[in-house]
């Protein structure tokens, strides 16, 4: 197998390779944005067969293991997140067959002298998560600024807890990294920064962000593949049905078995794969976003 890291690794047949990642998350993207984030499976069983496809038309061997490794390794990373109530089954599909189709990319189409040396998602997921992280900004800086004029914020010493460990955390990061005997890239110190401000203003206004999230859905509207507000249920019903967040076929007859008229359901989740596509097309054109932020990885 192809060592993780390899940035002078050459993948053959590389615009189909392309052409069918940007396709097909470029379709996943539009259903899961204009579609109520309800993406085909036949779109997505498509992709999976052809990213495989491709590594049998331009077949060589140890790059056929890599690229089956990578896809497989992100199944087995996403799924679980899946079940969770974490992940959308279509991004699941998606991350696996990204993976699979672009094991690696050597030399982005708009900097060539770049370097992409991790495997072509991992290089992926920093920009899309970027991305996605400062839309979230976006959308609930208004609305928690709007709930504290209204007063419906209380910070507790529990609440505070959490974002003051983190600046603790990143305090004695910081003076750490200050202390070494190399200069520090500018661009990552602010991307720790945002990172921080992320983690911390999530954390903070956690329980208002999942709340906007929520509404209440009647059970004949249900779709298999939605998510349960389990702790806005009874934990004693809960525990009895022994209910999970996604609701398949079983769950839905559960609820229906105990007669509940209406469950909370996360009906205004956002969507990821247009973030996906950005990453996608950010990284074929750019290369790895770490590698200009940190050149010394590159």
């Amino acid at each position: 197998m192809l060592p993780l890291i390899n940035p002078s690794i050459a993948v053959p047949g590389m615009d189909a390779r392309i052409f069918i990642v940007i396709a097909f998350t470029a379709a996943a993207a539009y259903y899961d944005v204009f579609k109520n984030k309800w993406v085909p499976n036949a779109l997505l069983y498509a992709f999976l067969a052809c990213a495989f496809a491709v590594n049998l038309v331009y077949f060589e061997q140890e790059l056929f293991i890599s690229a089956v490794a990578f896809g497989a390794a992100m199944f087995l990373i996403s799924y679980p997140l899946y079940k969770a109530g974490q992940l959308g089954g279509a991004d699941v599909f998606c991350y696996s067959s990204i993976a699979m189709a672009i094991p690696y990319l050597s030399h982005p189409f708009l900097n060539p002298s770049a370097s992409a040396p991790y495997p072509f998602i991992l290089s992926v997921l920093v920009p899309a998560g970027i991305a996605f992280i400062a839309f979230m900004f976006a959308r609930f800086v208004p609305y928690i600024y709007s709930q504290a004029r209204q007063g419906g914020l209380a910070f507790s010493a529990a609440r505070l807890a959490v974002p003051a460990i983190l600046l603790l955390a990143f305090v004695i990061f910081f003076h750490a990294l200050s202390s070494l005997p190399v200069r520090i890239p500018f661009g990552y110190l602010l991307m720790l920064v945002f990172l921080f401000a992320a983690i911390s203003f999530f954390s903070l206004f956690k329980q208002e962000i999942k709340d906007s999230m929520v509404e209440s859905v009647p059970l004949a509207k249900l779709q298999e593949e939605d998510v349960l507000a389990l702790e806005k249920m009874d934990s004693g019903l809960v525990a009895r049905l022994k209910l999970q967040p996604l609701i398949n076929g079983k769950t839905a007859a559960l609820l229906a078995k105990a007669k509940l008229r209406a469950v909370p359901v996360y009906t205004r989740m956002p969507c990821f794969l247009p973030y996906l596509l950005f990453g996608v097309v950010f990284t074929i054109l750019f290369g790895d976003l770490i590698s200009y932020v940190v050149p010394s990885v590159a």
